[in-house]
C-alpha cells in the first residue's frame, strides 16, 4: 500500500535573521540545507499551509520555491509555487498531470 501523500521540493533566498527564527520551529516535514529548506517526503497526511505560511513571511525579495504535493487519498497534485509573502497552489488530477502543468513553462 502506498503512503497517503508523497511531498518533494526546495525553497531558496532566505533574509538571515528571519531564517534564524524558522529554524527555532518545528519544519517537520521540511530539512534546512546549506540555506535552503529541502523537502521530500512520503508517509501520513501533513496539512502543509500553515507552515507555507510561515516559510513565505521569511523569503527575502528574491526569494522562490515550489512544493509539490500528491495526495493518494484525494487523487490529487497540488503544486505550490513560493514567493516573498505570499505561495499559490495549482490542483491537478494526476491522470492528466502533464496536461495541467503546459502554463508553467
Amino acid at each position: 500500500m502506498k503512503f497517503p501523500m508523497r511531498i518533494f521540493g526546495e525553497v531558496t533566498g532566505f533574509v538571515p535573521a528571519k531564517l534564524n527564527e524558522l529554524q527555532q520551529k518545528d519544519l517537520f516535514p521540511f530539512e534546512l540545507r546549506n540555506g535552503s529548506l529541502q523537502v521530500d517526503y512520503e508517509g501520513p497526511f501533513v496539512d502543509l499551509e500553515p507552515l507555507l505560511d510561515e516559510i513565505v513571511a521569511a523569503l527575502d525579495n528574491h526569494g522562490k520555491g515550489h512544493v509539490d504535493c500528491l495526495d493518494h487519498e484525494e487523487w490529487e497534485v497540488r503544486r505550490y509555487q513560493l514567493g516573498p509573502g505570499s505561495w499559490k497552489c495549482t490542483r491537478i488530477n494526476p491522470d492528466h498531470a502533464l496536461e495541467g502543468y503546459h502554463h508553467l513553462q
